[in-house]
């Protein structure tokens, strides 16, 4: 397979990544209701971020010791203890959008989750959009995530 690489006045151009572009484990995942911050999967959860230079975005995370269930309640507390979704993302500055094809949350296919951003060294921070509390009803919450580069 020959690869063709475009020059521009016989100097070769070399195209990087966004800093996004990677693998990334998770860190923390907090939701900040009134300024206090809550670990709504736990201390330690569980998660990956993937985010493809073709613009493909797949985000898992889940709590830390979930139990395993076969009845309805536990499955229940298993959805209510996970997000999953993914779709094409596009960046704007310090933002990005996910427009959702697929997701545990079949309300949010379709949609754009907006998110901001920051990349120091190898840790990736995000902070939701403010939007109804997922915690606390009647109340404006958003989430702060933690991620590390992990490729």
């Amino acid at each position: 397979m020959t690869l063709a690489r475009p020059t521009c006045g016989g100097t070769e151009v070399v195209m990087t990544p966004h800093p996004l572009v990677g693998t990334w484990s998770l860190v923390s995942w907090q939701v900040v209701v009134d300024g206090v911050a809550q670990d709504l999967f736990g201390p330690h959860p569980k998660g990956w971020l993937i985010l493809t230079q073709e613009g493909r975005a797949m985000a898992l995370t889940t709590a830390e010791d979930r139990i395993p269930g076969e009845g309805d309640a536990e499955r229940a507390a298993l959805h209510r203890s996970m997000l999953a979704y993914t779709g094409r993302y596009r960046v704007e500055s310090d933002r990005f959008a996910t427009t959702v094809d697929a997701s545990w949350n079949e309300a949010w296919n379709g949609t754009e989750q907006w998110r901001h951003f920051r990349v120091e060294d190898d840790r990736l921070f995000i902070r939701s959009a403010p939007a109804p509390s997922i915690i606390v009803p009647g109340r404006t919450d958003y989430r702060v995530i933690v991620w590390k580069r992990e490729a």
